[in-house]
Parts: C-alpha cells; structure tokens; sequence
C-alpha cells in the first residue's frame, strides 16, 4: 500500500525565526551601526558573527524592509519595534531583549496579523484557520517589569518629581483599581537611578488607576501612563519631539480626586501627555500616555534625552 500525500511539519512559529528575527536583526545592526557601534560590537551585541553583519550592512535597508512589509508589518509597528529594541539593548540586557522580541512576535500571530504571508508560502492552510489566536496571552505583569527595567536609566533620574513617579497599565476595559498594575511605593531614586521600591502589585496607585480608568472609556487603546516632572526643559523637550499635550491648571491645594478630573478631562485622542500646572502646595507634574508601558518607557527616554542635552 502506497500514500501520494506529503506531510510537511511546520508550525506558525517559523514565521518568527525565519522571517521576523533576521530581517530585525539586519535593521537593528544597520541602527546600531548609525548610532557608531563597531561591526565587533554589534555582532556581540545582537548574537551574530561579524561577518554577519557586515553582509547586513551591504545590503539596503528597503530589502528588509519589504520582507517585513510582506510578512504583515507596518512602518510604525517595525519602527516601534526597532525603537523599543535599540533601548534595551544598550542597555546591555540581553535577557529583556530576547523577551521583547518573542513578545512582539507572538502577540502578532495572536492577532493573525501574519496570516495572509503564511497562507502565500502554503496554499494549504484553510482560510478558516486560526490557531494562532491562542498561541498568546497577554501578561500585564511582565510587560511592566520590563518597561521598569528600561527606565532604570540615568538619563531619567531628573524627570523624577519630588511626590515621585509611577508606571501603571490597565487590563482591557478596566472596571475598577484592582484591574490596574503599578509599582507599590512609586518610583524614587537610589544612587541616580530611578529605582521601584517594591515589585509591581495590582491596585497599588489609586491616582494613575482612576485616571487611567477614564481616559481608558474615552480612548480604549491608551492603558499605560507615568507621571513626571514639569518645568520648562520638559515642556521644551516635549515641543522638540513633537509630542502632543495639553495644560490645564494651575490649581491651588487641589486633591488628587480635582486633578484626576482635570487630566482626564482634558485627554483627547492621540494625546502624548496631559501637563497640571500644579499651584499652591501641588507640585506641577507631568502625565505621559501610551498603549502600553513599553510605549509609555521609549517616550520617557525620549524626553530625558533631550531633558539632559
């Protein structure tokens, strides 16, 4: 007995490692390269031999990028990949960064944003198929840790405001304190780094949970915030990056109950940062935005920067 039928194995997950990690990686080298790392030190940095990235570098970036742009990706998420990565790796922390990546990877199966490429590469993938909507479930909890981790940066420590600052990222459609995540204690400075003084804890800062609760109803897809410092230099730091905000106060002795009103009062769409002015015994504060805290991180690095130029 004889069977004409060809089994290939293959899995949902070669879309990562062969199509997503090494058209990253040329990218990444071709970032790290412009920012005047030796071909040495990127190919120690990102896991690759030398010779490796030399090859990366010879060959135009529009390659790579067509070859994202045909697995599904858009300029803005492979940018927001690339931004994100380029952080945690000069950082020198080569464990977030293979955590990073993986993430981003998975989550996008999960959202069947590669299907179409896949199916293109294996006719014989069902239209109906749609396994991969399992393949990953979110965890706040880490994504947190992780964007903590990338804020651990000098170049933050003079954005960290005297009431000190916290991170916090809201579950899909939060209903109440307990379904928003942020650092127990806030966020001080030991030794000029910006330093949690405990790990994450659901429930554990009542003022970011409430305003991100209502800005959350106005604008679902914003679920992290952190607040920090204002002066001149942020506003000035804000201007130069072009990031959207709006001010409102001053407000003498006003509660955090007036100030969470006023912020999400103010919020509107595509929103980078909400300004209270402060007033007599309130210190001014400045409140960042974004989808997640990873989002939330890379704008924080952004502003200390400039904030420190």
């Amino acid at each position: 007995m004889s069977f004409n039928v060809i089994i290939v194995l293959d899995t949902p997950l070669s879309l990562i490692t062969d199509i997503l990690l090494p058209n990253i990686r040329a990218l990444e080298a071709k970032r790290l390269r412009n920012l005047g790392l030796s071909q040495s030190k990127i190919a120690t940095t990102i896991g690759v031999t030398q010779p490796a990235i030399k090859q990366y570098l010879d060959i135009q970036e529009r390659f790579y990028l067509e070859k994202l742009h045909e697995l599904g990706l858009t300029d803005e998420e492979i940018n927001y990949l690339l931004d994100m990565l380029t952080e945690i790796l000069l950082a020198n922390n080569i464990k977030n960064s293979m955590q990073f990546v993986t993430t981003f990877g998975l989550s996008n199966l999960s959202k069947l944003k590669f299907c179409n490429f896949h199916r293109s590469q294996d006719p014989r993938i069902p239209q109906d198929c749609r396994i991969c909507e399992t393949i990953y479930r979110q965890d706040e909890e880490e994504e947190l840790n992780l964007s903590l981790t990338m804020i651990q940066n000098s170049l933050i420590s003079p954005l960290i405001p005297e009431v000190l600052s916290n991170i916090a990222y809201a579950k899909k459609n939060p209903k109440n304190i307990e379904d928003v995540i942020a650092v127990a204690g806030r966020i001080t400075k030991i030794r000029d780094i910006p330093t949690p003084a405990s790990k994450p804890m659901w429930g554990a800062s009542k003022h970011l949970g409430r305003i991100l609760i209502g800005i959350n109803k106005k604008s679902p897809e914003i679920r992290s915030v952190m607040n920090i410092k204002y002066d001149e230099k942020v506003q000035k730091s804000l201007d130069k990056l072009k990031m959207k905000y709006k001010i409102t106060g001053p407000t003498d002795y006003a509660d955090d109950e007036t100030i969470e009103n006023l912020v999400i009062a103010n919020y509107s769409d595509n929103i980078d940062a909400i300004v209270h002015l402060g007033g007599k015994g309130v210190e001014p504060i400045t409140y960042i935005f974004g989808k997640d805290p990873l989002d939330v991180a890379k704008k924080i690095i952004m502003i200390g920067k400039l904030y420190n130029e």
